[in-house]
């Protein structure tokens, strides 16, 4: 599993870098993670064409199995966590797009152990050790250092997390690649207690670039985006968090069928945290693989799952399903 770890990046970065498509929704379902503005590789290097409207609704739903004690930290995440997304974007212009995302979050105690202990067991994942020593299906949020519990929360939480406003800005266009510049401001809007916000105003800015045919191979495709996203101040863990986050993601596409993309991509994202625990304040490393289903000329519906390769570094395991409107006003 080490040896995978470090060769996918490496070996799909190579790939990625001449080849484009449309990524899969990847968002960061962490519980002290995900509550900051990091951008998602659906923010791609195509924007929205002048006059369009573009629809975006997805779903995420995140089960968390950490249990790690290092250095007087002690860190435990048990539970899950749905994410249901609203996006809207316009093309202003052939080199502009704006967008604002609004997300519901929901953290609970979830009823999923039992089908991700046998979905790790039919593709020979490990769910890291932890899962097996816990009871199944509930919530706990725990996070304590040497001095005292900074973190301990059991209750189910939901409502609206933190906006995000987003926007593009076309750099190159051709018949093969698209490059953009792409700006995210995410606003705190949701309740930091209940860890549906972080509290602090969080500022990304990134190149995006999705490039088509590799090799000269019209069916395969490919993306990469580079970000790096300033945090605001978050209400919690604000003595530990770090200001500068860098994010990589990469992928490919491979068209099935004219009416079906199959997609791999993953994203390495530098520590959030100063801290010994893994999720914290380590490099964290996802792996999206999913499908991309052109429904009609307007309509595209996109099924994925998301595994961490790097265990602990990331959500367990996460499901996730879009549906994606694009057409003229």
């Amino acid at each position: 599993m080490r040896a995978w770890t470090l060769a996918t990046p490496i070996i799909l970065l190579h790939l990625a870098c001449e080849s484009g498509a449309q990524a899969l929704p990847d968002h960061d379902n962490g519980l002290l993670t995900g509550i900051f503005g990091f951008p998602e590789s659906t923010e791609g290097g195509q924007l929205i064409g002048r006059g369009q409207h573009r629809w975006d609704t997805s779903l995420i739903i995140a089960s968390h199995n950490i249990d790690e004690t290092r250095d007087g930290e002690d860190f435990r995440l048990d539970g899950e966590t749905n994410r249901l997304a609203f996006t809207y974007g316009y093309g202003f212009s052939d080199k502009l797009d704006i967008s604002i995302e609004v997300p519901y979050l929901s953290h609970r105690a979830g009823s999923l152990d039992s089908i991700i202990d046998s979905f790790h067991d039919i593709l020979i994942f490990t769910g890291g050790g932890a899962r097996a020593k816990r009871e199944q299906d509930q919530l706990e949020i725990f996070y304590a250092d040497s001095q005292a519990a900074l973190v301990d929360v059991t209750n189910n939480a939901s409502g609206i997390s933190d906006v995000r406003l987003l926007a593009g800005w076309q750099l190159s266009t051709s018949e093969d690649r698209n490059t953009a510049l792409r700006f995210g401001i995410k606003l705190p809007t949701g309740d930091s207690d209940g860890l549906l916000g972080s509290g602090g105003t969080d500022i990304s800015l990134g190149l995006a670039s999705d490039v088509a045919g590799l090799w000269g191979k019209t069916k395969l495709s490919g993306f990469y985006r580079v970000n790096v996203t300033y945090l605001g101040e978050p209400d919690r863990l604000a003595d530990r968090y770090k200001n500068l986050v860098g994010q990589l993601s990469f992928g490919l596409g491979y068209e099935l069928h004219r009416i079906v993309d199959l997609k791999l991509q993953s994203r390495i994202r530098s520590a959030v945290y100063d801290s010994d625990i893994e999720n914290l304040g380590g490099t964290s490393v996802a792996l999206t693989f999913g499908a991309d289903f052109r429904v009609s000329d307007h309509y595209r519906l996109v099924l994925s799952v998301g595994e961490d390769p790097k265990v602990g570094s990331v959500p367990d395991v996460s499901f996730q399903i879009a549906l994606r409107y694009t057409g003229q006003e």
